[in-house]
């Protein structure tokens, strides 16, 4: 990781990692169109902003909706429930026809 290795040298990198954006690949997704509304999509600008803080203050982990630190968490605690969690939502968009 270039972090770890080359921070010292001035290396910065950033994992950008928001859970849903309003763009017209969502928009043309159908039925994923429902994945990320749990979570409010954001708008461009709004994952832009959060990506120009976060350079600000040197976070390497960059989640423009604040609630995907606790998924993150959560997959690291307890990895078999979030793995249960994901394979109900793939059941589910292929029973939708979503997936094929």
């Amino acid at each position: 990781m270039a972090v770890g290795t080359y921070r010292h040298r001035g290396v910065v990198a950033q994992a950008i990692c928001p859970q849903g954006v309003r763009i017209r690949m969502l928009d043309n997704a159908r039925p994923l169109q429902e994945v990320p509304s749990r979570d409010a999509a954001l708008t461009p600008e709004d994952v832009a902003e959060a990506t120009w803080q976060a350079l600000h203050d040197d976070r390497f982990l960059v989640l423009p909706h604040p609630e995907v630190a606790d998924y993150y968490a959560h997959r690291a605690v307890d990895t078999h429930r979030w793995l249960t969690g994901m394979n109900k939502l793939q059941r589910r968009l292929e029973d939708q026809g979503a997936l094929r």
